[in-house]
């Protein structure tokens, strides 16, 4: 019998022990453990994410209420921090998009820069006007200008195609500073701007 109670004292004051024990291992192993979202990250693949910051522009803001789509996409027309070619790159999407948009007017001749300008300022089939009459693309003859005030150069190629040429810092045309974009959104320079095979027109 005594025995008994030696051997159950010594239970009764090595089970406590034993139960810290097991319950620390428990805690260790618990705080230890990865949660699900680190093991979702841990089992997935390394990637690497690059963010780009691209220019402000027209197109990539939020369309503000009230205005025009050409304004929005005209945004940053003339922004004497942006190269002038951006100019031209705006004013073909703010075409194409015209395009796309008031599908009648693919089917009438567009050419002329008062075309393209009485297009912008409403004068469609469907009335829709996509710049305002008072607007830094529009002198106040109603004309599509450059940065300089000077009217852009449109030339159509057919199926859809235009060229849009500006006249540059010097206000004229077929001189060796002038833009131009071609319609597959390449730009002409140098001995390419003015061919011998293009003559100004008379």
């Amino acid at each position: 019998m005594k025995r008994a109670t030696r051997i159950l004292s010594a239970w009764l004051l090595v089970l406590p022990v034993v139960v810290v024990l097991f319950l620390l291992s428990q805690m260790q192993w618990k705080f230890s453990k990865p949660s699900a979202s680190e093991a979702a990250d841990a089992e997935a693949p390394e990637t690497h994410t690059v963010l780009v910051a691209e220019p402000t522009s027209g197109a990539a803001q939020l369309r503000q209420p009230g205005s025009l789509l050409g304004e929005t996409i005209l945004y940053d027309y003339a922004n004497t921090n942006l190269p002038p070619e951006n100019d031209l790159i705006l004013m073909s999407r703010l075409m194409e998009n015209s395009l796309l948009l008031l599908k009648s007017a693919a089917n009438r001749p567009l050419s002329a820069n008062e075309d393209w300008a009485g297009l912008f300022r409403g004068k469609n089939a469907a009335g829709e006007r996509l710049l305002p009459d008072r607007h830094i693309a529009l002198n106040p003859a109603g004309q599509l200008v450059d940065r300089w005030d000077t009217p852009l150069f449109f030339h159509a190629l057919g199926g859809g195609r235009y060229e849009i040429r500006s006249a540059g810092r010097d206000g004229k045309l077929w001189t060796d500073d002038d833009l131009h974009r071609n319609a597959d959104g390449t730009f002409r320079r140098g001995a390419a701007l003015n061919p011998a095979s293009l003559d100004a027109p008379r």
